[in-house]
């Protein structure tokens, strides 16, 4: 009878501790990375992305355009038709998420005005170690990133080849129904329209 106590206790109580959140350890490097880029709270100043293009292209006075600027990008994770990630690596392509009346449902890539200039709604997001080196952790693993998940990100940006590049500072999680800026508070049409 002890035999058979002894063998249900070494078989049930690693269950429980599965269960119970012991399972898989995190990789030190994707905690690092967390804890590095992850925002707790919502950044403000967000801006479109053709305005932060518009300032880096259209110089009203001929000075030369910045060669890098802050910013603050509310986005989905969304390249199309092809893939936003790049494999391997913390990079992936997010598309403005802030145009017209439709609020953050609109998709530049199948709306018949944006997708004429696509280039006016997407940005090429990456997260780089201290020296500078594009970090390589896939950002599904990273940060437990999906396609089409919304996102505010903050970051130094540039103009590379006519293309809206990224170095990201920042990441921050936005929850469904939460209007821009709005520490966090349901919008009135999430309030309206519970489970949309």
């Amino acid at each position: 009878m002890n035999v058979f106590r002894a063998y249900c206790r070494s078989a049930i109580i690693p269950l429980f501790l599965v269960a119970a959140g012991c399972g898989e350890p995190v990789d030190p490097r994707v905690a690092a990375l967390q804890k590095q880029f992850v925002l707790a709270t919502a950044p403000s100043g967000e801006r479109t992305v053709s305005s932060i293009r518009n300032e880096f292209l259209e110089s009203e006075d001929s000075s030369p355009a910045p060669a890098e600027i802050d910013v603050v990008i509310r986005g989905r994770i969304n390249a199309g038709e092809l893939p936003p990630w790049e494999s391997g690596k913390t990079a992936f392509v997010l598309t403005d998420a802030t145009g017209h009346s439709e609020g953050d449902g609109h998709d530049p890539h199948t709306c018949p005005f944006c997708s004429r200039k696509i280039e006016d709604y997407v940005v090429q997001v990456s997260f780089r170690d201290a020296a500078g080196k594009l970090i390589e952790i896939d950002s599904r693993e990273a940060f437990g990133l999906q396609e089409q998940q919304l996102l505010v990100i903050t970051g130094k940006a540039r103009i590379e080849d006519k293309v809206l590049k990224v170095d990201a500072t920042g990441l921050y999680f936005v929850k469904p129904g939460v209007a821009p800026n709005s520490a966090d508070e349901p919008s009135e049409e999430a309030i309206d329209n519970p489970g949309q």
